[in-house]
């Protein structure tokens, strides 16, 4: 070999050294980053006259585990859905007391015993005209709490819009952000530069909307990404699609006007829409994560209209001719659909006293049944029968209650398979501290060879300068 062939080789040599140290520079410095793949570079040697030249630099490339990712893209939504409807069944059952640990009553089981112990003072002493103001007013906290708890229906379900109003987005902004970086890949590539981090950046995007909805991803040759639902609504590929939530219909839309809301059966949109769904199928559903709020509702509205019918029967005298009172109850306003008789609100000596003890007894022997507890044409999810009033608000605490905990247990499941892949997926394709610290080792000493044969070749050409002068 000449010299200059030797020293040609050198340089080439010391240039390929020279990308190896980009590479494991950065992938050092991005060791402790999430969204960063480790980076390897791939060599090629070249023949010249039949002799092997220095080794070329032929590729960067990004370690992946697609099959491992498609997995962890469908964890993700899972647990993601999970979150969003723990979070939402958690808010019903706070609203309701239903989590305490105290081993107190709820404040709506406490409200219902005040008001039954008014009317056992009321039942010892009936001239008590004081007693008489005091059945009242534990009767217009009870009404109260419940129409408190009715109320809450606007808030809720505005809050679950506002957070698919949200969600949309983000998805809408990480899709367009998709289809930029396929741009960028394919000019990149085309190009024969180095798309690693691109990708890496891409993949971050679709980490985002599979928190969202389950996706699927597809590759093409020329580089780019085309990212689908997983049930086949296309999101995003050369160009991206833009969805928008229609709060009155309760779907979403493409850009085109067509809903697609089927398209999202997993994720945290799905959680909330499968929350605010309102329709008969979902009221039906044995689920209780499809059509929780309306469910919610419906079992607040059964509690207020069957406190109403079993107090007012137990309340009218047989011996009189008028209807008598305590409750009313306007299913046309559930927000405030229990309420005390104006009229004893305004003289609370006209309750009648005599009656006391048979409210009493009917509050707590009075059993409802299957239809009653939960009707069939207002359907609130609850699989109870044969209990009084206060086994149904105890029923309603219950359900919520179990609903959290269920939710809350397989979200802790979710998180565990979550997390298993994405450890699972970092050891395949991060960053291993100790293999770059080895790679920078063997480079340190072909550098120190490479160096060594520049400056024989350096001297041997000086050498030839000064017998040539």
């Amino acid at each position: 070999m000449s010299l200059s062939a030797a020293l040609n080789t050198s340089v080439t040599g010391l240039a390929t050294i020279q990308t190896q140290l980009s590479v494991i520079s950065g992938n050092v410095a991005n060791a402790q980053n999430a969204n960063y793949t480790r980076k390897t570079v791939t060599l090629t040697t070249p023949t010249a006259g039949g002799q092997p030249q220095a080794a070329l630099v032929s590729s960067v490339i990004r370690a992946t585990a697609p099959y491992l990712q498609a997995d962890y893209y469908a964890a993700t939504a899972n647990y993601q859905q999970l979150i969003t409807a723990s979070d939402n069944a958690r808010t019903l059952a706070e609203a309701l007391d239903a989590t305490s640990t105290t081993g107190k009553q709820s404040t709506l089981e406490g409200l219902m015993t005040d008001y039954e112990d008014a009317l056992k003072q009321l039942e010892a002493t009936p001239e008590d005209t004081a007693l008489k103001a005091l059945v009242v007013q534990r009767g217009q906290s009870l009404a109260t709490e419940v129409n408190r708890l009715a109320g809450l229906r606007s808030q809720l379900e505005s809050q679950a819009q506002q957070d698919i109003q949200s969600s949309l987005s983000t998805l809408n902004e990480a899709s367009a952000n998709i289809a930029k970086l396929n741009t960028q890949i394919v000019s990149q590539k085309a190009a024969g530069n180095p798309t690693g981090d691109l990708e890496d950046l891409r993949d971050a995007e679709v980490a985002k909307i599979a928190e969202l909805v389950g996706v699927r991803t597809v590759v093409s040759d020329t580089g780019v990404m085309t990212v689908y639902t997983d049930t086949g609504t296309m999101l995003a590929g050369s160009t991206a699609q833009k969805f928008s939530y229609d709060s009155t219909t309760g779907s979403i839309s493409n850009a085109n006007g067509v809903a697609v809301t089927d398209g999202f059966r997993t994720g945290s949109i799905r959680a909330e829409l499968d929350y605010l769904d309102s329709s008969a199928q979902a009221l039906a559903s044995n689920d209780g994560n499809v059509g929780t709020l309306a469910k919610f509702f419906n079992q607040l509205d059964s509690l207020a209209r069957n406190i109403a019918d079993v107090v007012n029967a137990a309340y009218d005298d047989p011996a009189t001719a008028a209807v008598e009172q305590f409750f009313t109850y306007n299913a046309a306003d559930p927000a405030g659909s229990l309420e005390v008789n104006a009229a004893l609100v305004a003289t609370p000596t006209n309750v009648n006293a005599g009656r006391a003890a048979a409210v009493q007894q009917a509050m707590r022997s009075t059993t409802l049944t299957a239809a009653q507890v939960n009707p069939a044409g207002d359907p609130n999810g609850l699989q109870i029968s044969s209990v009084t009033i206060f086994g149904l608000a105890s029923g309603i605490l219950a359900y919520n209650a179990k609903l959290t905990s269920e939710n809350e247990t397989n979200r802790d499941t979710a998180e565990s398979l979550q997390y298993t892949l994405d450890q699972k997926i970092r050891n395949l394709t991060g960053v291993d501290m100790d293999t770059e610290l080895a790679q920078l080792q063997t480079l340190q000493t072909n550098y120190a060879a490479l160096a060594q044969i520049m400056n024989a070749i350096t001297e041997m050409f000086d050498q030839m300068i000064a017998i040539g002068s």
